[in-house]
């Protein structure tokens, strides 16, 4: 009986302690909604500052190297001679960004897989942090194609190929050679190192660290570079039977409120996000096309094809393919015209095409399932 109460004793003992520490840990969770305070003078601040540049907000401007590379990537332009001509150009110059991205989509290559893990192992040795992540531990890509249980590293060994790269890479020492890499760029004020050692350290996840952390993302904005604040507003949203919602209404507003800083300053994202709270903002809708963001021709499609006439949705169809390559918007609906309907020559195509100002939000961080989604 002594045994028995004891055990009583202890389970209870237990259980208090369990409790405890259960509500320390409620007390410890991060409520976003304490956020809104830290953000009230940005907001005032900036909500009303329409900027005069439009690729204030662009990861790269026309006149860099790269600009037509990352702009392909990230209209999901189908790989042609042209684009390999041009990669083939950059690559022989020793663009290391270029050589990186190709190494990335040739890694998909059982027959180049070697051959482009060479590239980026040896970029990796002359110090690019970027070759070294994408060969970390931390890479999707080094995991599903250079990784041990790969099944078609098994299949190489039986084509004869080279698969001297197993078990080499995917680890976490060569992950912390990219972290003291982008240590050294992050030194030099480059924001995308320094938001993706801000994230190594947890910061985005601290509760005790959380104004700091907006603090920091407040701090990117105001030099807009707006990724961290569109992965800040992202995570105040709970999925739902309807799909992905807003928290509370209160932390709804807030993410408002910054789509519209950032859509002020033509960032594709935040503009993407509001044409579905502000369907009937014609000047927020003219920004979007401006910039070049996909997501202007469904919004308008879905959201305002009454206001086209026939010939408008003929001349939206033949713009969205001139840009993407895409013939979607085609018999969109039964009201929508095909493509033998008219004739181009309806359509100031090139006129629209030259007053856009293509903004770049992709980096040299987003993984290639994300490349074509703007």
């Amino acid at each position: 009986m002594l045994v028995y109460k004891n055990l009583r004793k202890i389970a209870f003992l237990l259980f208090v302690v369990i409790a405890i520490s259960a509500c320390k840990e409620k007390e410890k969770a991060i409520n976003p909604e304490d956020d809104i305070p830290l953000f009230k003078d940005f907001i005032e601040e900036n909500i009303d500052k329409i900027a005069d540049d439009p690729y204030i907000s662009s990861t790269l401007r026309p006149d860099d190297e790269m600009y037509e590379v990352l702009l392909d990537l990230q209209r999901g332009i189908p790989w042609d001679d042209q684009i390999q001509q041009r990669f083939s150009k950059l690559m022989s110059e020793g663009n290391e960004h270029a050589m990186i991205i190709k190494a990335r989509s040739g890694l998909l290559n059982i027959e180049k897989r070697s051959y482009w893990t060479s590239v980026l192992t040896d970029l990796m040795e002359k110090g690019n942090p970027y070759a070294a992540y994408w060969l970390s531990s931390k890479s999707n890509i080094c995991h599903m194609y250079l990784g041990s249980r790969n099944l078609g590293n098994k299949v190489a060994k039986d084509l004869g190929l080279d698969t001297s790269y197993e078990n080499k890479y995917c680890t976490e020492a060569i992950y912390q050679k990219a972290v003291e890499g982008f240590k050294k760029l992050a030194a030099e004020g480059d924001l995308r190192a320094q938001y993706f050692l801000l994230k190594d350290k947890g910061l985005d996840k601290s509760v005790e660290k959380r104004e700091e952390y907006i603090k920091e993302v407040i701090r990117f904005a105001e030099s807009h570079y707006y990724k961290p604040l569109m992965d800040y507003t992202s995570s105040l949203r709970k999925q739902t039977k309807e799909g992905r919602v807003f928290s509370t209404e209160k932390l709804k507003i807030l993410s408002l409120d910054l789509f519209r800083v950032a859509s002020n300053n033509y960032y594709i994202p935040a503009m993407s996000k509001l044409v579905y709270y502000e369907r009937d903002n014609t000047v927020l809708f003219d920004r979007l096309k401006k910039s070049g963001g996909r997501n202007y021709f469904w919004a308008m499609a879905f959201d305002r094809s009454n206001e086209l006439t026939t010939r408008d949705k003929y001349c939206h169809a033949l713009l969205y393919e001139k840009i993407y390559r895409d013939v979607d918007f085609y018999s969109f609906d039964s009201d929508w015209p095909k493509k033998d309907d008219f004739d181009e020559e309806i359509c100031e195509i090139d006129k629209e095409v030259a007053e856009m100002k293509p903004m770049i939000y992709i980096d040299y961080f987003t993984k290639s399932d994300n490349w074509g989604q703007g």
